[in-house]
Formats: C-alpha cells, sequence, structure tokens
C-alpha cells in the first residue's frame, strides 16, 4: 500500500465521522450516553471505543508505549468527547503523513493479552484493520442514532467523499 493511498483511508473516515458527530450533537448528552441494548451500549461507549482501539493499534505500529484503554467515565459530556477525538485525529494523521512505502510495509509484531493473541503484520495491514474496525463501528453508530433517537442519518460514502475533496483521477 502507498503512503497516499493509507492518508486517503483515515482522511476518509474523519470526514464521514465529522457527518456522524453533526448527528451526534443532535442529541442531549443524557441520550448521548444513554445506555443502548446494543454493542457497546451507549453512543458515547461507541465513540470512546473507536477513539481508543484506533489509538493502541497506531502506538503499536510506531513503537510508543502503550496508554490504557479509554474511559467513558473521562467523557461525561458530547463536547469533552469530541475535543478528545480532534485531538486522536490530529495525531493520526500526523503520524500517519510520516510513513513512507517502506514503513508501510514493515513487519510489526503485537499482542492482546486478553484475548491470548499474538501474531505479526505489516503496517499498512494494522493500520487498515483500525480504520475497518472504526468503519463497522460508525455504522453502528448510525443505526444506533437512526433507529433510538430518530436522527436522519447521512450517506458517507467513500465516493462521495473522493468527489467532494476531488481525489479522483
Amino acid at each position: 500500500m502507498k503512503p497516499n493511498e493509507m492518508q486517503t483511508i483515515y482522511q476518509y473516515g474523519y470526514w464521514a465521522f465529522e457527518k456522524v458527530w453533526d448527528c451526534v450533537m443532535q442529541l442531549t448528552d443524557k441520550q448521548f450516553a444513554e445506555e443502548l441494548d446494543y454493542s457497546r451500549g451507549s453512543i458515547r461507549n461507541q465513540v470512546i471505543h473507536i477513539m481508543s482501539t484506533t489509538q493502541r493499534w497506531i502506538i503499536r505500529t510506531n513503537g510508543g508505549t502503550m496508554p490504557p484503554r479509554l474511559s467513558s467515565d473521562d467523557f461525561p459530556t458530547r463536547a469533552s468527547v469530541k475535543t478528545k477525538w480532534d485531538e486522536l485525529r490530529t495525531d493520526a494523521l500526523d503520524y500517519l503523513s510520516t510513513l513512507d512505502e517502506s514503513d508501510l510495509g514493515t513487519k510489526i509484531a503485537w499482542q492482546l493479552p486478553d484475548r491470548n493473541m499474538s501474531a505479526e503484520n505489516t503496517r499498512w495491514e494494522i493500520l487498515l484493520h483500525a480504520a475497518n474496525h472504526a468503519t463497522d463501528h460508525r455504522s453502528q453508530i448510525l443505526a444506533m442514532l437512526n433507529q433510538h433517537f430518530g436522527v436522519e442519518t447521512p450517506e458517507q460514502d467513500l465516493l462521495f467523499y473522493l468527489l467532494e475533496t476531488k481525489q479522483h483521477d
């Protein structure tokens, strides 16, 4: 995978999630944190899960010290979550901008001790996994917003992003 392709995948994901934030901001903080009988519980928990797992996978790929998982208790409001989201988005995009094709092809050993898993993958495979994982949870959030709160959700397809940002040939 080429560096610009990986950057495009993440830029698209963050672009699409900005559309989700527009929907989330239609909720109250109470609705945002309301426990729902689906996946991670509340929409807040879903967003924090995306932030935490993306951050931790990126740190695995750059050899940094693994931080503890983010806790929903530390983010009581939509605004507090959005502030952390924006910080982590900047960190991720800054990191991706430093990678070249050789970096993306480098093998990275990783472990998930709580699942008794360890393996080795290329950096691009791990980063693509994290982006795909976020896409999965983004679609869950959109379903929760629509089904539980009646929020009209936006289209957020990759081709629309490419057209909007003119990143096509």
